[in-house]
């Protein structure tokens, strides 16, 4: 790979998100290699986001790249797109989620020498009505023409890629969403959750890490674990994180007289002190790549209960570190929470299965690298080249 390279990121949203902090780690140490780097993103950002962007990495807010379909906005996001990629040159394109992954694949004729590759950290079709299932997987069909390669996060996010025939086997490749490992092996459990068990005998906490969203099913979440919270006392809940949803669910909560044994911290720069002050860690969203959070979690050595996600199965075993539920009813996470709440060797069975996985492919150092090997592949390289080096970095 050429030493120094112009690189284009595209993605939707610049804020507290897993693909968002995956964009961010990848941004930052291609600069920090003396690559030319771009970040392309809508108006959606936070400023804790941006003020940990490398200052080497140029920064270019797209107003009209935004999260739901609008033909306007996405008309305009387009042409802006094709008209940056004229300006800048890339050598490669690399867009992520889904929204700016489809619009920014289909400005990449605007500058036909970029390699463009498309990271898939979700996919929009899925659990969607039909029309809106059927007009996403054209349009995710057609941007796959100027695709070069995909970079999934999990196998289940390639193998749903390949059953709807979005590339080949040859220019797919899973590189796992890096974080900081060593931080949540070695975190110590956060004061204020410490503090929840006072006056609580044998209390237990669960905790469910993720941005307060619609598709996190927060809602039903707080509905199937109502009855449970009732029921046993010594039992808390906290949500870590923020979003749209926090006020619809703190009525919810109210209205289901569990105010008491239900927090919600907000957001928190400490997730992993969270995720080590928790007994229990849920995971309940309806529709993700493989989450990051149920890496922390098990990386943090906790029994899981998580709902059926494509690819979870390579973090959570069921029966061995923690509880698979599959279905859109979340009463089998409930069910799951109430098992380990009334076993505590079961408990620490499934801790202990968690803290022997290998998680070690999920190191940011290991992500970046195993990225900047896939570029390798296709610059200066024809197919037939990409398709022989390809086994040096599945």
């Amino acid at each position: 790979m050429p030493s120094k390279l112009r690189i284009v990121h595209v993605i939707t949203r610049f804020v507290n998100g897993g693909a968002d902090e995956n964009t961010l780690l990848t941004c930052n140490h291609q600069a920090e290699a003396g690559h030319e780097v771009w970040l392309v993103h809508g108006w959606e950002r936070t400023a804790r986001m941006t003020g940990m962007l490398d200052p080497r990495v140029k920064s270019v807010e797209l107003g009209a790249l935004v999260r739901d379909i609008s033909p306007l906005d996405d008309l305009r996001a387009l042409f802006g797109l094709a008209a940056l990629y004229r300006r800048v040159r890339p050598d490669i394109v690399h867009t992520h989620t889904s929204k700016a992954g489809i619009l920014g694949r289909l400005a990449a004729p605007a500058w036909l020498p970029a390699r463009v590759i498309h990271g898939v950290h979700i996919l929009p079709f899925t659990n969607e009505p039909f029309l809106k299932r059927s007009i996403y997987l054209l349009l995710e069909k057609l941007a796959a023409l100027r695709t070069h390669a995909f970079i999934d996060v999990s196998e289940g996010m390639r193998d749903l890629c390949l059953a709807h025939s979005l590339g080949t086997d040859s220019n797919h490749f899973v590189i796992r969403s890096g974080m900081d490992v060593s931080r949540f092996r070695e975190a110590a459990p956060a004061g204020d959750l410490a503090a929840l068990r006072e006056g609580r005998d044998g209390a237990v906490i669960a905790g469910y890490v993720a941005v307060l969203e619609r598709r996190k099913r927060h809602r039903e979440l707080i509905g199937a674990m109502a009855p449970l919270l009732r029921a046993h006392p010594q039992l808390v809940l906290v949500f870590a994180g923020d979003g749209p949803e926090r006020p619809a669910l703190e009525l919810l909560v109210e209205r289901e007289g569990i105010g008491a044994q239900v927090r919600f911290l907000g957001f928190r720069e400490d997730v992993d002190c969270v995720v080590a002050a928790c007994d229990i860690c849920v995971f309940a969203s309806e529709r993700e790549g493989l989450p990051r959070s149920v890496v922390q979690y098990v990386i943090g050595g906790k029994p899981v209960v998580a709902a059926s996600l494509p690819g979870i199965e390579r973090v959570v075993v069921h029966e061995r570190n923690g509880f698979v539920s599959p279905g859109e009813d979340l009463g089998g996470l409930a069910d799951g929470v109430k098992r380990l709440l009334a076993d505590a060797s079961l408990r620490q069975r499934f801790a202990a299965g968690s803290a022997a996985m290998d998680l070690s492919e999920w190191d940011a150092r290991s992500m970046t690298n195993r990225i900047a090997d896939v570029y390798s592949l296709y610059l200066g390289a024809d197919t037939a080249s990409a398709q022989e080096a390809e086994p040096q970095i599945r």
